[in-house]
């Protein structure tokens, strides 16, 4: 009777990355837009007619959503650094391929993948912000962003108490 009344809309698996979640609420929020595909981004604006040229901030490629987070060389680095600061070696890919990819990390336990959905959620956080400052104000994003978002990350890892030990014990700096 429940499916019947809920209908058979697509199952969202990202949801797992929300779950045991210690990122700051805004940035939880901003990802649970984007994930939905409710970011204001400029292809999405340029629809609606509410801006002129569709081109990303940072590269002057095509802006969408699937381009903004993780395919744009500026971002794509971030990212790529990210990973590796948390100890993953992978190779990242365009938003629907790491998204599908953080969705079956998440389903893992472990205090390191508690990490990166934070991390995750904090680097879209970093990059949405940057990417509003740099096309509305016309204000440069700081060459620390990445600074931005380890320390996001650690400060709220240090204060839960499952969490503590292990960023001391990894030795998990920011660089």
């Amino acid at each position: 009777m429940y499916n019947e009344i809920r209908g058979s809309d697509v199952d969202r698996n990202w949801r797992t990355i929300f779950f045991h979640n210690y990122a700051r609420p805004r940035a939880c929020f901003t990802m649970w837009l984007a994930l939905w595909g409710r970011l204001p981004t400029k292809d999405r604006l340029y629809k609606i007619k509410i801006l002129t040229d569709g081109l990303c901030s940072f590269c002057g490629n095509s802006e969408s959503i699937q381009h903004l987070f993780f395919t744009c060389s500026y971002t794509a680095q971030i990212w790529q650094r990210i990973l590796t600061w948390l100890g993953y070696k992978r190779n990242s890919g365009d938003w629907t391929k790491e998204s599908n990819w953080l969705s079956m990390e998440s389903k893992k336990k472990g205090w390191r993948r508690i990490l990166l959905r934070m991390a995750a959620i904090e680097s879209v956080y970093q990059l949405w912000q940057a990417r509003n400052a740099l096309c509305f104000d016309q204000t440069v994003p700081s060459q620390d962003m990445l600074q931005h978002i380890q320390t996001a990350v650690i400060l709220r890892a240090q204060t839960k108490k499952c969490l503590k030990n292990h960023v001391q014990q990894a030795n998990l700096e920011i660089r």
